[in-house]
């Protein structure tokens, strides 16, 4: 269990330096950021997937991809409003980020 947050604040940090290139102490962003994500994921995130069914079946599932995307955007919005800073994203950005956060984290947990 500890690892795997573990792994999710890697995830977290890769995407803050590297895609979003947010510079400076962000260690405590990203732990507050995971923190907010298993928040949303677990509360907010099984009641959208009911609600958006008829979406996601047209869409052949592909829409849960834009669902996470937006749910891991007002997660960020919710750590700037905590922190007090404001970094401006575009829908674009914030689905690359949540794309690759997937992908680093997928590839981190297969490796521990």
């Amino acid at each position: 269990m500890l690892t795997r947050f573990l792994i999710h604040i890697v995830a977290l940090l890769f995407v803050f330096y590297v895609v979003w290139g947010i510079r400076g102490s962000v260690l405590w962003a990203a732990v507050l950021m995971a923190l907010i994500l298993a928040v949303v994921n677990t509360i907010i995130r099984p009641v959208l997937l009911i609600l958006t069914l008829p979406v996601t079946i047209v869409t052949l599932g592909l829409f849960v991809i834009v669902l996470n995307a937006l749910l891991f955007g007002l997660s960020f919005a919710v750590l700037q409003g905590i922190l007090n800073v404001h970094f401006a994203l575009s829908l674009v950005q914030i689905l690359i980020g949540y794309l690759i956060y997937v992908i680093v984290s997928t590839v981190l947990t297969h490796v521990f």
